[in-house]
């Protein structure tokens, strides 16, 4: 490739030149330019042990350090521990002489994400060549200053205008950038059409592409109809599947029966299941009824990730026009429950109410369902649909008991909110002394004094706006605070944030939600006979997942996680989250995601990241949060990065991944 001075001379200036870099070690001390190290290294495991317990102090005394390695991982700490005291000395490193010394500072300045940062990144943009050696630090420089740089600095990257395809590493920086300014909702005008040039172009890396595919897909600001043509033809010739899916997410953004009809033939290819469940998503942009009868067909997929896309967009777009099919939908037995489900909310809702026998007949099946499921998670499926029925609500209410299984419990209450806040509840019950608000109130109450942590979620969401319900039937102040104090931190962190932050609305005050204080110290010892990469078998009931864990990356959670295998944890445990296409998530305790353990750990980000499938992560309720419960990816998640540690990858075993429904299990874990 032929040598050249970038635009970016002009607008970021050449600050200081290669003479620098020998200024402080011989170039033949290779163990002082090495970055290379061992969790085993006592030195190693200090740092991050003060990074653990957020000793700023300790962890910016090792900036100093003669050894490039212990440089590295200091600077690569503050990636996690997101401390902006650190800021000054982080922008001193970058003018270390070893430049992953320099590119860990880049990185933890970008996670900090503070602007005070921004002038010194791009100063220490060295634009010399596209084959130089600084060529990977200054496309991390871009993509940093996507997570903490102002309007201006967006509009200097938007306008670069030299980088081609062969400029691999730069045009990856240039559109990672506008990317992490694009999540922040910072957008410039040019940006659009460099995010449909780079995605469509199979010209540029694919790991560029992909991120390109997102932004068109996820950033709502971008108005693509001008690019339905070069959507269409990408979206029929693109071979990779990963960035296939953004695309036809993408085109579905375009309204109109030409979209409409593109989706149906893009669909009749029978392509990955993926991509399908990503156009069936899509017919959320579209109305009408070409849309409605594609969702009736697709309906029918094999794939429950795709059927369930259709239902969901019959329940969001349906109409009455339909209603002799949803009808139909209702009696056919055979669908899966989590499909079958949501056809009852469809008709539910858009069956016209003068088919009084029609709808008494789905709200007979309802009830039979509820009443005869064993399976907590399709009965609260069905209590879902028959809240369409705000008459239903003493129903409801009677299925709640201090045995029931948390995720119906918390299913329940989230069912009260949606009819409380329903514009029919007060044409329902009619008077201000109705005895349903006697109901409910003793209900409220109950609840508060039980301390059930998912309950007190959705009640936190349901009093942080008026509701129906005056202070004469529950003082909801008061009884709030009386079951925020029945919590057990760290265990309940979610909950109590959540009460908090409604008793700051109910009282006009600023909410200031709690962090969770260093209560895990990591045990080395647990890594000691393991190497950087741990093989694992996850066996569920409908296979075998092989996975990787990389304590390298996450040492306090991979830790963690041997831990909980050791103890046979996951044994039995339920996945209680699917959403098609996304994520299956699994670890909670009680089944619902507000379950966990007597103790935290730390946020832990890493180089890894979410841009391709089967990633495995620790899910949060916020920085610092973690403890059982961890996600594995459907596919790339960018949006993801730098939120959710990086702990592992699927490395066989996409198809059962795939097939992994809500209340299915992990019947062992084997650490090989």
């Amino acid at each position: 490739m032929q040598k050249r001075i970038f635009n970016l001379v002009s607008i970021f200036g050449l600050v200081y030149t290669i003479s620098c870099l020998s200024s402080c070690f011989p170039p033949d001390d290779q163990a002082k330019l090495n970055t290379s190290y061992s969790l085993k290294d006592p030195e190693i495991r200090q740092i991050l042990d003060a990074s653990d317990r957020r000793q700023t102090d300790t962890v910016l005394s090792y900036f100093q350090h003669e050894k490039a390695s212990l440089r590295y991982v200091a600077a690569l700490s503050f990636a996690s521990n997101r401390d902006s005291t650190a800021i000054s000395a982080l922008i001193q490193l970058l003018k270390d002489p070893v430049e992953k010394v320099k590119q860990a500072a880049v990185f933890a300045l970008g996670q900090i994400g503070n602007q005070k940062a921004e002038t010194a990144l791009i100063q220490s943009f060295i634009a010399i060549d596209s084959t130089g050696p600084y060529v990977l630090t200054n496309a991390m420089i871009l993509e940093a200053l996507g997570k903490c740089g102002g309007d201006s600095t967006l509009q200097l990257i938007c306008n670069i205008s030299s980088y081609t395809p062969a400029d691999s590493l730069l045009v990856y920086g240039q559109i990672a950038a506008l990317y992490r300014f694009g999540l922040r909702e910072k957008y410039c005008k040019a940006s659009e059409e460099k995010f449909i040039r780079v995605a469509t172009d199979n010209q540029y890396p694919e790991n560029t592409r992909l991120l390109a595919a997102h932004g068109l897909q996820r950033f709502k600001a971008f108005k693509l109809n001008d690019y339905f043509e070069r959507l269409k033809i990408a979206c029929r010739e693109e071979k990779n599947a990963d960035i296939r899916m953004c695309l036809v997410s993408a085109l579905s953004r375009i309204p109109g029966p030409s979209t409409i009809s593109t989706l149906e033939e893009l669909y009749s290819r029978g392509l990955d299941i993926r991509i399908q469940s990503n156009i069936v998503k899509g017919l959320l942009n579209q109305q009408g009824l070409a849309a409605q009868f594609f969702a009736l067909k697709a309906i029918q997929n094999p794939s429950l990730q795709v059927s369930v896309e259709a239902a969901q967009y019959l329940k969001e777009k349906g109409s009455s026009e339909i209603s002799e099919e949803l009808k139909k939908l209702c009696e056919q037995t055979n669908l899966p429950w989590q499909v079958r489900s949501l056809v009852f909310e469809a008709a539910l809702k858009y069956i016209p109410s003068y088919l009084v026998l029609t709808k008494q007949s789905i709200e007979w099946s309802l009830k039979t369902s509820i009443n005869q499921s064993k399976n907590p998670y399709e009965k609260a499926a069905y209590v879902k649909a028959i809240s369409w029925l705000p008459k239903e609500l003493s129903f409801i209410i009677s299925l709640d008991h201090s045995n029931a299984p948390a995720y119906l419990r918390t299913t329940i209450t989230e069912c009260i909110e949606k009819i409380l806040k329903s514009s029919d509840f007060t044409q329902t019950y009619k008077g201000s002394f109705n005895p349903i608000y006697y109901t409910l109130s003793s209900y409220f109450t109950k609840q508060c004094t039980e301390g059930d942590p998912g309950v007190l979620a959705i009640m936190a969401s349901i009093f942080s706006k008026p509701v129906p319900l005056s202070k004469k039937f529950f003082y909801a102040d008061s009884m709030l605070q009386i079951a925020q104090s029945k919590l057990k931190l760290p265990k309940d962190i979610e909950t109590y944030n959540e009460l908090e932050k409604c008793l700051s609305t109910l009282r006009k005050t600023t909410y200031i939600g709690k962090h969770p204080e260093f209560n895990h110290p990591v045990n080395w010892t647990v890594l000691d006979n393991y190497q950087d990469t741990i093989k694992a078998l996850i066996l569920t009931n409908k296979g075998k997942l092989n996975i990787e864990i990389y304590p390298k990356e996450a040492p306090a959670s991979v830790i963690n996680f041997l831990n909980l295998v050791r103890d046979s944890f996951y044994n039995e445990k339920i996945f209680h989250r699917v959403v098609p296409n996304f994520v299956v998530q699994i670890g909670c305790p009680r089944g619902d995601g507000f379950g966990a353990l007597d103790y935290s750990i730390r946020t832990e980000i890493s180089y890894l990241n979410y841009q391709s499938s089967g990633m495995i992560g620790m899910a949060s309720a916020g920085p610092d949060t973690e403890g059982t419960q961890f996600f594995i990816t459907h596919s790339p998640t960018p949006h993801l990065d730098g939120r959710y540690t990086v702990f592992g990858k699927l490395i066989n075993g996409q198809e059962v991944l795939m097939s992994i429904s809500q209340s299915d299990i992990i019947k062992s874990i084997q650490i090989q």
